[in-house]
């Protein structure tokens, strides 16, 4: 086992082909209803297993058995693909009378999405959740592995898994989307963070800096490195990412790729965060990581919904 995943295990609910948001009661259509697994760390989970060697990776979290048999997605997509869920705390309903994550995500024709997520029974995901999975961060700290963390779950709780896999020497690889405005994420940051993967977005409310280039990109970058993060990977839709380390600071455009007419920005920083994680692992230079990392991530934006990206698709 070489990666641990902490976070949701959502359900999503896509509305694909929506000629525009609405506005406060406005009624407008779409063209599909598309149903299936989602939850940003579920789905880095998912996409690291179609990229990394088999049986590596390991998901942690919470779900329930609710009645409508919405956890199932999110479950039965993981054990499909080999991903470790011994570890994932599967509630019965009737205990908790919570609901599983759930993703509302409303795709315009531009490919452009919006996200609105009831957590459920992820708000309870708790240091207990980490305690107990004490012996799957050994046995992956005997493979000098990584821990993959998302915002999908309460801020002590994601400050205390980084505590604990620092604690383990692991590698901390944070992907910061779902980040509320008004969060301190001070701690958390300072706590030991080896890479931090966030949009241009979260990179302004996490530093105050508005990156619309290159140079902006560096000011953002380096406030966080000045709170401990080794490494800032800021990424900027179709104006590629900006790459930050002691060895590099690169301007990463997407390339061009050959694909259909889908446009759908749906899971798209997952599947370059999965990327990330997976090559980083298996030997390849932060900058070579990163390079494939945007790479995936383009395929991905061309795909309706979560289509992970296989080795061939990147031609390895």
């Amino acid at each position: 086992m070489k990666t641990i995943v902490i976070g949701s295990l959502n359900t999503d609910l896509v509305a694909t082909g929506i000629k525009q948001f609405p506005k406060p009661g406005e009624h407008v259509y779409g063209k599909e209803l598309l149903i299936g697994p989602g939850g940003k760390s579920r789905n880095i989970a998912d996409m690291l297993a179609h990229l990394a060697p088999k049986d590596s990776v390991a998901m942690v979290g919470r779900t329930v058995k609710d009645p409508y048999g919405l956890w199932r997605q999110p479950m039965d997509a993981l054990a499909k693909v080999g991903v470790n869920t011994d570890y994932v705390n599967v509630l019965e309903y009737e205990a908790v009378n919570k609901l599983p994550g759930i993703a509302l995500i409303p795709v315009d024709q531009q490919g452009n999405n919006q996200i609105f997520v009831l957590p459920g029974v992820s708000d309870d995901f708790s240091s207990k959740d980490i305690d107990a999975a004490d012996e799957l961060f050994k046995k992956v700290a005997e493979n000098d592995g990584t821990l993959v963390l998302t915002l999908e779950c309460p801020l002590e709780t994601a400050t205390y898994a980084v505590q604990q896999a620092n604690k383990h020497r692991l590698k901390v690889m944070f992907d910061p989307g779902g980040i509320e405005a008004d969060a301190d994420l001070n701690e958390l940051i300072s706590a030991g963070i080896y890479l931090i993967k966030p949009n241009e977005h979260e990179a302004k409310m996490l530093t105050g800096v508005e990156v619309i280039d290159f140079d902006t990109a560096k000011q953002a970058a380096e406030k966080l490195q000045e709170q401990g993060v080794a490494n800032v990977l800021i990424t900027a839709g179709v104006n590629g990412a900006y790459l930050f380390s002691d060895e590099t600071q690169a301007h990463i455009p997407i390339p061009e790729v050959s694909a259909g007419n889908e446009k759908d920005e749906t899971g798209c920083g997952d599947q370059s965060m999965a990327a990330l994680c997976a090559f980083i692992q298996q030997g390849k230079t932060l900058q070579e990581a990163t390079e494939l990392a945007i790479f995936a991530g383009t395929l991905q934006f061309h795909r309706a919904g979560i289509k992970p990206v296989e080795r061939e698709d990147l031609r390895l």
